[in-house]
């Protein structure tokens, strides 16, 4: 009997793994996007608060020989205005991957 009821059990576990996939979707669909290009966004000087525009800001470090002539580390600053609060964190996401953070304080997305 214990047997049968392990068995049966077992299966039912089986038959039932899509469904707990399913209940995990919004963790996925609540990920950061990650196909968005390093050059997204718009340029644009700092929007009035209010106006429902994201600004996105990035300040980091690259030690890229031909920017820093073979020398140290050169400090890169970027500054975006997006349309919608994924885009930019996505944006953030590609920055952060091919830059090294430098301030945290101007690693953000903020809605204006």
């Amino acid at each position: 009997m214990k047997k049968s009821t392990f068995a049966l059990m077992l299966g039912l576990s089986f038959l039932a793994q899509p469904f707990f996939f399913l209940g995990d979707m919004s963790q996925v669909q609540a990920a950061v996007r990650k196909n968005v290009s390093e050059y997204a966004g718009q340029r644009c000087n700092t929007p009035p608060r209010g106006s429902g525009i994201i600004l996105g800001q990035y300040t980091g470090t690259t030690d890229n020989p031909i920017l820093s002539m073979g020398g140290d580390d050169v400090t890169v600053s970027f500054f975006r205005c997006f349309t919608s609060m994924a885009e930019c964190q996505g944006w953030l996401y590609t920055l952060r991957s091919k830059y090294t953070d430098g301030n945290s304080v101007l690693i953000s997305c903020r809605k204006r």
